[in-house]
């Protein structure tokens, strides 16, 4: 969603959007399943929480380079990747737990003035 948008900012609150439509349309049941599998066995499967790390160590890498790209300083860009998941993977929990995609929207809106910020920083 990142790419597809004509700009950081936007492609960040497609991100957050896309998810909670996601969300309404699985009827709150479909969310992320990296997260499920880390928070149930990360503790108890050393091979399991490699695994969920690692995918995590590529979203982050990912996106650090997509927000340099867009002109984030690349120290700023890594902070705010991983600010991007932390909010959105609370932002599931909560809209799951709620049954309302608020969550998702505040947590975006909040990302995306973050990451404005930098760009104009």
């Amino acid at each position: 969603m990142l790419d597809a948008a004509p700009d950081i900012v936007t492609g960040v609150r497609d991100v957050f959007t896309g998810a909670a439509e996601v969300l309404r349309q699985t009827g709150y049941a479909d969310a992320c399943p990296i997260a499920t599998v880390a928070l149930e066995v990360a503790s108890t499967s050393e091979p399991l929480r490699q695994a969920t790390a690692e995918v995590s160590e590529s979203w982050i890498t990912s996106g650090t380079e997509r927000f340099a790209r867009a002109g984030i300083p690349h120290a700023t860009a890594r902070k705010l990747v991983i600010t991007l998941i932390a909010a959105l993977e609370g932002a599931f929990v909560l809209s799951r737990a709620m049954r309302n995609t608020g969550p998702l929207e505040i947590a975006g809106t909040a990302t995306a003035t973050a990451v404005q910020a930098a760009l104009a920083g």
